[in-house]
């Protein structure tokens, strides 16, 4: 056993790893009883016995028979035991991970030559740095430098409208607006609570893995831990980009932004770049992902 046979998930689909593991072993139980039982033995038996007396060796002489009754009682123990075992989702998800290894079911991916093997429905192991989807990340960042510069303003300055106060007595932030629009395009884009991750292969380079987690399935319903650290995943295929071929996975598929021609998102992104001139550095706004790639469910992200 490796350490790594030893996992520690960080985001983990519990109901695809039980009905997996569920198919593999045709049910599974988790749980067994111990049981200790005795039984007395009682047996009871009856002979006959003879016996010769021998007072000279060429004479029979003496002879007599006596019978004989007995009754015994023995008691034995017998005991049954079988072992409890009580199984957490780590555990299960450990034990699926060995037999998919075991069969011959995982596939490494280790090498560019072996993305290009793989097919959709085939199960798949690699290490990767994991990011979230760049737009998410950009306009949180945003968001966050805003609320930051928010928290510096004078309490007593006013905004360029002409400082009218609000409910809090405070003059209205000119930057509300805008604030409500960015918690606007965040709410579409984390739609279904579902998240984007993008993952940096780190044995193949310029390969990339396009995640599609659940916000659910990560421990405390974060994914910060996460962020730019060094995993495994776990998960099956479902689509697979070469090098040259020109397909892309788009990263706002499933929101309503991916009907947004790409000369907005462009604008979006020169303005965003500006904000580094302020000393303001944000992620590559990218909203797609160009082969050699690989689109996953994600099973487990673990170390």
């Amino acid at each position: 056993m490796e350490p790594i046979d030893l996992c520690v998930p960080i985001y983990l689909d519990q109901q695809n790893t039980f009905g997996l593991l569920a198919q593999l072993e045709d049910g599974f139980s988790h749980l067994s009883l111990i049981k200790t039982s005795s039984t007395d033995k009682e047996s009871a038996g009856s002979g006959v016995g003879g016996s010769i007396g021998i007072s000279n060796v060429f004479a029979l002489l003496g002879v007599s028979f006596k019978g004989e009754r007995r009754k015994e009682k023995e008691a034995i123990e017998q005991t049954e035991e079988s072992r409890e075992k009580i199984h957490t989702p780590s555990s299960l998800f450990a034990k699926l991970r060995l037999m998919l290894k075991d069969r011959r079911l995982l596939n490494l991916v280790q090498t560019e030559e072996e993305i290009g093997k793989l097919a959709s429905g085939q199960f798949v192991e690699f290490r990767a740095v994991l990011r979230k989807n760049p737009l998410v990340d950009t306009i949180q960042g945003f968001k966050q430098v805003m609320e930051m510069a928010g928290l510096f303003m004078d309490k007593g300055s006013r905004a360029p409208n002409g400082g009218k106060p609000g409910k809090s007595g405070r003059p209205q932030d000119a930057t509300q607006p805008v604030m409500r629009q960015l918690d606007g395009m965040l709410t579409a884009l984390t739609q279904s609570d579902s998240l984007e991750l993008i993952g940096e292969l780190l044995d193949v380079q310029d390969a990339k893995a396009v995640l599609s987690a659940k916000l659910h399935y990560f421990s405390d319903r974060n994914a910060s831990e996460i962020i730019d650290g060094e995993f495994r995943v776990l998960g099956k295929v479902i689509r697979v980009i070469a090098l040259d071929s020109g397909d892309t996975i788009n990263l706002l598929r499933k929101t309503s932004f991916g009907r947004l021609n790409r000369k907005v998102f462009d604008k979006l992104a020169s303005a965003f770049a500006g904000a580094e001139e302020a000393g303001v550095k944000f992620s590559e706004l990218v909203t797609e992902i160009r082969g050699p790639a690989l689109q996953i469910i994600p099973i487990a992200i673990f170390t």
